[in-house]
């Protein structure tokens, strides 16, 4: 697997935690399952996808650019979603059906709450599996599915977690990153990465992508910190 470097977060308190970690490491706590979902639409750029702003008082990842999703409730466990469906994710994921489920159930219910999307389960479309680090003070265990905007139906921003909502094209967004005037993590730099690489929803959405659980180590290179993750 290729090895990459990612820069950590300009933010005081998150290197001192990170240090903290550093002089006396420990496995941390146990990560709570979660998926996100890249919605993405056509236009006559490339595809777009939906993004969303996490305000600066999230207990995590404050201010930076995420995908809709969350974490996964007791309740996700039970969700009566098509069995067919399901159990065609569930083999995409290399998972059994009762672990799917309530990974898929919390998709489709975070979408649904976050930005007024209701997902088919059919249109999900498995495409990462990342890890929190364990020196972070909150840990997901977090999957990434892609889904195509549903027809006659509007993104929106209906939650209090952001401040920001809106379609972006991904070169762009990453162009903002890599000036510094977007905040985002690992994963979510991959996955636009990954999208921009195709010309249109339909062909993004029919690629299968290896997956592997990707889990980022924290490496002190003595002027910096760095998170660094082997990608598939």
């Amino acid at each position: 697997m290729p090895s990459r470097e990612f820069a950590a977060p300009r933010s005081a308190s998150w290197e001192e935690t990170a240090r903290a970690w550093l002089a006396e490491p420990h496995d941390g706590l146990v990560p709570r399952g979660a998926a996100t979902v890249l919605v993405v639409r056509d236009t006559p750029e490339g595809p777009s996808v939906f993004v969303q702003r996490r305000v600066p008082t999230m207990a995590f990842a404050p201010s930076m650019y995420v995908f809709p999703g969350g974490g996964v409730d007791d309740e996700d466990a039970t969700a009566e979603l098509d069995p067919v469906a399901i159990e065609a994710l569930a083999h995409l994921m290399a998972l059994d059906v009762a672990t799917a489920l309530p990974l898929v159930a919390a998709a489709v219910r975070e979408v649904e709450e976050e930005c007024g999307l209701r997902l088919s389960v059919a249109d999900l479309v498995p495409r990462a599996h990342w890890v929190t680090p364990p020196f972070e003070k909150r840990r997901y265990d977090t999957w990434f599915f892609a889904a195509p905007l549903p027809q006659g139906q509007e993104a929106l921003g209906t939650t209090s977690e952001t401040d920001l909502d809106a379609w972006v094209l991904p070169r762009r967004l990453l162009a903002a990153y890599a000036e510094g005037r977007a905040v985002m993590l690992p994963p979510t730099v991959v996955a636009l990465e990954q999208l921009a690489e195709f010309g249109s929803v339909a062909d993004f959405l029919a690629d299968r992508p290896s997956i592997t659980r990707i889990e980022p180590v924290l490496v002190d290179l003595g002027d910096r910190l760095v998170m660094r993750s082997n990608l598939p």
